[in-house]
């Protein structure tokens, strides 16, 4: 068996195989909507045997967080924060993206973002930053 383990975009002969998985894998967090966002590719990892797993990759755009001026009141804050989704929800239609994610840990926020169609989320966050791969060397 070989070691290796290639990566490349899923091909249209993978689909149904793509579909029967997807529905067989128990815990994958399956969100069909995520397939039909016009900005979504699958990659498929495979050896030589073939397709070992897919996965589906959107282009969410996503709202880190608010730098809040600490004088403004909470409604003017509240205001803000619609009217910066509405223009994110804007971006997210002209790069088809198809879903916005907002980090927030006020509890005020997170009831105000709910809100505007907000859901929080039942599972932890997880990322890389890819700057951070590459450890960096002093120069001697």
């Amino acid at each position: 068996m070989s070691r290796h383990v290639f990566v490349r975009i899923a091909k249209k002969e993978d689909m149904e195989q793509f579909v029967a998985w997807s529905i067989q894998t128990e815990n994958n967090l399956l969100d069909p909507d995520v397939i039909k966002y016009p900005s979504t590719f699958i990659y498929c990892a495979f050896d030589e045997n073939g397709p070992i797993a897919y996965c589906p990759v959107q282009q969410p755009l996503f709202m880190e967080f608010l730098a809040i001026n600490p004088e403004a009141s909470p409604e003017r804050v509240a205001m803000a924060l619609k009217e910066l989704t509405q223009a994110v929800i804007t971006k997210c239609t002209e790069k088809e993206s198809g879903e916005v994610y907002f980090l927030c840990t006020d509890e005020q926020t997170i009831e105000y973002a709910k809100r505007q169609q907000f859901a929080e989320m039942p599972w932890r966050v997880l990322r890389i930053k890819i700057s951070e791969l590459e450890k960096k060397h002093d120069k001697l």
